[in-house]
């Protein structure tokens, strides 16, 4: 099991390709693309969601097989608004099924699930990953502030435009804006729906 505090920012991206190439010539070493299936589980109450700590079962499928990992996040205090700063344990898991049991034992039960494809990068000490969800794609660099405002600017990314939000609250915002109810964040749910990318650089005013 692992614990550290997370450190990162999100970028919406209007052009993947272009983004993936910048990396790769800066020298950045990729470690190929993922398929995500993530569980956000709660009690009855959501007594963690009011205290913002997220517990999270994730099935990975990539070119090296499939892995289990069970998450939880706890809000860090931090000064600097302009990232996202959080506590994160995470444990690798066998059987998925059976630590899915164990929770419900427990009064935990998912209420939500989201899908998401990930291609993740590494430069130096920091982690970059080029997202694909069902309403768009995004850029997440993770490290230490210093390393994350450096790996930006390379980039040609404004911090100013970063986002701190998790995906579950832009995703609440997506469908307030367009007046959605596709229940879970799949690319099935979103495959006749277009999201229009100044709908989700609004993010950067409203959340």
């Amino acid at each position: 099991m692992s614990g550290y505090q997370e450190i990162e920012v999100k970028f919406v991206l209007d052009d993947p390709a272009a983004m993936r190439n910048r990396l790769l010539r800066l020298g950045a070493a990729s470690y190929g693309r993922r398929f995500e299936n993530n569980l956000r589980l709660d009690d009855v109450e959501r007594s963690l969601a009011e205290r913002h700590i997220v517990l999270r079962l994730r099935e990975s499928e990539g070119a090296d097989g499939v892995s289990i990992q069970l998450t939880v996040k706890s809000p860090a205090a931090s000064s600097d608004a302009s990232l996202s700063f959080r506590n994160e344990f995470e444990l690798e898991i066998g059987d998925g099924a059976a630590m899915l049991a164990a929770l419900e034992v427990l009064g935990y039960k998912p209420y939500w699930r989201y899908e998401k494809r990930r291609e993740t990068f590494v430069l130096g000490d920091v982690e970059a990953v080029i997202d694909e969800l069902p309403f768009g794609w995004f850029m997440e660099i993770e490290g230490s502030p210093e390393g994350i405002q450096a790996l930006a600017k390379k980039l040609c990314l404004d911090m100013a435009d970063g986002i701190t939000s998790s995906y579950a609250r832009i995703f609440e915002y997506v469908c307030q804006t367009l007046n959605l109810d596709p229940g879970d964040l799949t690319f099935d749910a979103f495959k006749n729906i277009d999201v229009d990318i100044r709908i989700l650089k609004g993010l950067m005013e409203g959340t």
